[in-house]
C-alpha cells in the first residue's frame, strides 16, 4: 500500500500482518524550496525567490518585470482598492509612472515533489515602501488537494507496469 499523507510526504507499508501491524517500508518526503508566505521581502530577494521558488508562467514574468523595475523609495497606496495598487515604476526606456500591480497572481510555487506538476493557484501581492513584497495566500489549502491528486496519479503511472495493479493500493 502507498499512502500519499500530504504534498510533501507518501508511505509505502504492508498490508496488516497477523498481530493487527502494518510493517512500514519507504517514507519519501519532498524536499522543498523555502519561501515564507505572509512575509514582505525586500525586492531584490522578492526577485530571487521568484525566480528560484516558482515554476515560470506568465504572472510570475509579469510580477518580475514590476519588481524589477520599480522607483526604489516609492510605492504608492495612494490607489489601493483594496484588490489592487499602484507603484511608481519605469514603464519605458527613461520614464517614470504609475503602474499597476496585478491581482490576485496565479503561480505555481515548488510545494510537492519536483516529478508531478506543481499545483497552480492564486495569491494576493502586495508591496510596502522600502520597496517590499509579499504574496499571500488566497485559495484556501485548495492546492494540497490537487498536489495529492497529481502524486497519486503519478505512481499510478509510474507503476502500473512494474506491479500487479491488483496487489497495489494508492491512498491519496
Amino acid at each position: 500500500m502507498l499512502h500519499v499523507k500530504s504534498p510533501e510526504s507518501v508511505e509505502c507499508f504492508s498490508p496488516v500482518n497477523g498481530e493487527m501491524k502494518r510493517n512500514k517500508w519507504v517514507k519519501a518526503e519532498a524536499w522543498i524550496p523555502e519561501f515564507r508566505f505572509d512575509r514582505f521581502y525586500d525586492a531584490e530577494t522578492f526577485n530571487i525567490k521568484l525566480q528560484s521558488t516558482f515554476v515560470k508562467n506568465e504572472d510570475r514574468d509579469i510580477m518580475l518585470k514590476v519588481v524589477g523595475n520599480i522607483k526604489e523609495e516609492n510605492v504608492a497606496s495612494v490607489g489601493d482598492d483594496g484588490t489592487s495598487q499602484s507603484v511608481v515604476a519605469k514603464t519605458g526606456v527613461a520614464s517614470v509612472g504609475n503602474v499597476k500591480v496585478p491581482n490576485p497572481v496565479l503561480l505555481a510555487p515548488y510545494r510537492t515533489f519536483v516529478e508531478v506538476e506543481q499545483p497552480e493557484s492564486e495569491f494576493v501581492f502586495r508591496m510596502q515602501s522600502g520597496p517590499t513584497c509579499a504574496l499571500f495566500e488566497a485559495d484556501g489549502g485548495a492546492w494540497k488537494i490537487k498536489a495529492m491528486q497529481r502524486i497519486k496519479e503519478y505512481l499510478e503511472e509510474e507503476l502500473r507496469e512494474k506491479i500487479d495493479s491488483k496487489k497495489l493500493y494508492i491512498i491519496g
